[in-house]
């Protein structure tokens, strides 16, 4: 029943996605891009905003990403997300954690997938 949450109203445009990342930092932007670029493969046809994480509007379903840790070996993040007139819900932490080597884009955006994937906001 949850997807039929995200299912466009027939003869209405699809409002799409609103994405918003905290803290608002240059690294979180980057990291931030690559969970955009997860959602809107995951959701082809629908639009996918980067938004300010305080400035949803109450039309879109709105997904916000807490990056708790980043450092170059290690990520910790949670999803929250609100449909339309709903109160925000909030997902479980999840970690990367990698040694011997950096974290690199590829390996987040896996990590992204599953997140995304494996989150109610995802389904």
């Amino acid at each position: 029943m949850s997807g039929a949450a995200l299912a466009p109203v027939p003869g209405r445009a699809d409002p799409g996605l609103s994405l918003g990342c905290q803290p608002q930092t240059a690294e979180v932007a980057e990291v931030c891009r690559l969970m955009r670029e997860v959602i809107v493969a995951a959701t082809p046809g629908r639009p996918v905003q980067m938004i300010d994480a305080e400035l949803f509007p109450e039309t879109t379903m709105a997904v916000r990403l807490h990056v708790e840790r980043l450092k170059k070996d290690a990520i910790a993040v949670h999803l929250e997300w609100r449909r339309p007139g709903a109160a925000w819900q909030r997902d479980e932490t999840r970690v990367l954690n990698v040694m011997d080597r950096d974290l690199s884009a590829p390996m987040i955006a896996r990590f992204f997938e599953t997140v995304w994937g494996e989150s109610p906001a995802g389904k």
